[in-house]
């Protein structure tokens, strides 16, 4: 055969090879196996093991992009029904806050809300490491305090789980600091605690230390239903623990949300180290209240990976445990989760305002969910 003739069937075979690598990435082609991964956990990382050397370093190498190219999606999914609201999760934000000039951190709470009639948007959690580190300037502080002005001004009720970021464990450049004990000092949260005290927290109901933050209990109510967003240190200390499972305990007419800065491994499962310098690992923390407590509906966290999901039904008790780090030098992701008691669903959708992208693969619906 001559050139002349393969080069139009080379061609006709790259645009097919092309429009089948399009068609795959747009939303909603992959609604067939949504089911199937509702029931199974899910990270772009499960082909890929955690060194337990990242795990010791208060400040994990930064993870390569997620193998799933982001797409362009639609800002927001609208709840459709009388009972349905939202709550939005703020993933890892260190990245956003090293220069005043990048403006991604305002840019996400001036999107939640201009959005928050559109989502009925009724809470905000940040999942922790809200900075990179502290300086004698605390720059990086007053940068995110004046994102969550907004939401304050807006009435938005809001709370936020520390991470080993915005401890005294984590020292400028993110490394663990010289010479320091990270034990101890993953519980200095003296400046955390100067911008973010307990009594900025909207419908507080109280803290494990009083005048600390870092271990606290927020209400609200929402689609006919009570709620209570648990916020907890990393890796918690036993103290801790048994003070988280009382809270829940005492407050069986409420649907928990549980907040704490690592739960989920990069690979969805859940984990097994307190890091190294922690107090009780994830695994602690899951036996001694989530599997105890049948009001415990959702867990968040962040830390490692990209994205995780897991749902597991514990005697009779679905639960829903979500993961979002991103780590992103160039846009601002925000998980909405849209929950509705009445047909027991939970709908999650990740959408970045700066570059109006989302990833399928941290999208999914969770039905079957049972809301106190």
């Amino acid at each position: 055969m001559s050139a002349s003739c393969r080069a139009p069937r080379l061609i006709a075979t790259l645009a097919g090879l092309l429009l089948i690598t399009s068609l795959s990435a747009m939303p909603g082609m992959n609604e067939a196996s949504a089911a199937e991964r509702e029931l199974r956990s899910f990270s772009p990382w499960s082909s890929q093991s955690v060194p337990p050397s990242a795990l010791l370093d208060p400040d994990p190498s930064p993870q390569p992009g997620p193998p799933q190219p982001p797409v362009a999606a639609a800002p927001e999914v609208v709840p459709d029904t009388p009972t349905a609201f939202s709550l939005a999760v703020i993933p890892d934000t260190q990245r956003e806050l090293h220069e005043a000039s990048d403006t991604r951190f305002d840019e996400r709470m001036e999107w939640l809300v201009a959005k928050r009639s559109a989502l009925d948007l009724r809470y905000v959690v940040h999942t922790g490491d809200v900075v990179d580190w502290d300086d004698p300037t605390h720059a990086m502080y007053e940068r995110a305090s004046a994102g969550f002005a907004r939401l304050d001004d807006a009435g938005i009720a809001w709370s936020a789980a520390v991470g080993n970021h915005d401890t005294a464990a984590v020292c400028s450049g993110g490394s663990a600091c010289p010479g320091g004990d990270a034990s101890v000092d993953v519980r200095d949260t003296t400046t955390w605690n100067e911008y973010f005290p307990a009594d900025r927290l909207a419908r507080l109901g109280g803290t494990f230390e009083d005048g600390r933050s870092d271990n606290n209990w927020t209400t609200f109510d929402a689609g006919g239903r009570h709620w209570l967003v648990l916020t907890l240190e990393l890796w918690p200390r036993p103290e801790v623990v048994d003070w988280a499972d009382d809270i829940v305990a005492t407050h069986p007419d409420h649907n928990v949300i549980v907040n704490t800065h690592m739960f989920l491994a990069q690979d969805g499962s859940i984990s097994q180290t307190a890091g190294g310098y922690g107090a009780t690992s994830p695994q602690y923390l899951y036996d001694r209240v989530i599997a105890r407590r049948p009001n415990v509906k959702i867990v968040l966290s962040g830390h490692v990976g990209t994205f995780a999901h897991r749902v597991e039904t514990i005697a009779g008790n679905k639960v829903v445990m979500l993961s979002g780090t991103w780590h992103s030098q160039t846009t601002n992701p925000v998980r909405q989760l849209q929950i509705d008691p009445s047909k027991g669903r939970v709908v999650s959708h990740t959408y970045a305002p700066r570059t109006r992208e989302t990833w399928a693969g941290a999208n999914l619906t969770v039905t079957g969910l049972t809301f106190i």
